[in-house]
């Protein structure tokens, strides 16, 4: 790593089936773009994005947890640990086949990101949104060592309450689908 720059990188992204009508999660995540890009200084700031992801309302089953992980790879191997980790977080420990090569394909425009933020709003299921924020740090080892800290926020928005979707399409409803690539991903499931 270049101990002089430090790259921060975000990514943004939905999964779910093909429709004609936008996703509520794309909806959801156009806004939480637009609410991001308001100070342009903080936007990239994993706390700011943590504060975005808490304001969506209604959600239920919502969790913090922060883990620091020590990783020994080739240094080309990093932004493929990194996508690793975000579709962990989606999967449960297994992540979704495909998750993980689009992300490891756009961190690697950034060769050596020292922070990444990555929020992935999953809608397969079209009764609940599975929000998922991870947000990580690199930092320096010896020889090929790093030291990853991450910071993992997931919740989820249960559609089929009736009261949950009213509120949620009163908030979301005008915003339609992101259209920022290569900050936003779609990936069909």
């Amino acid at each position: 790593m270049n101990p002089f720059a430090k790259t921060a990188a975000g990514l943004f992204s939905v999964v779910g089936p093909e429709s004609n009508d936008p996703l509520e999660a794309e909806r959801i995540c156009s806004a939480l773009i637009q609410k991001l890009s308001e100070d342009p200084s903080r936007n990239l700031d994993h706390r700011t994005w943590q504060n975005a992801v808490q304001m969506v309302p209604n959600q239920v089953e919502s969790a913090t947890t922060s883990q620091t992980l020590n990783r020994t790879m080739p240094l080309g191997d990093l932004p493929g640990a990194l996508a690793s980790i975000c579709a962990n977080a989606v999967g449960g420990g297994k992540p979704p086949a495909n998750l993980t090569k689009p992300i490891s394909s756009y961190l690697s425009k950034y060769g050596e990101p020292t922070a990444f933020n990555c929020l992935i709003l999953d809608q397969r299921d079209s009764a609940v949104i599975h929000l998922y924020l991870t947000c990580l740090n690199v930092a320096d080892g010896r020889g090929s060592n790093f030291s990853i800290t991450a910071t993992l926020l997931s919740a989820s928005l249960n559609l089929s309450d009736k009261q949950t979707a009213s509120r949620l399409a009163e908030l979301f409803g005008r915003y339609g689908p992101p259209s920022d690539p290569p900050y936003y991903l779609r990936i069909p499931s």
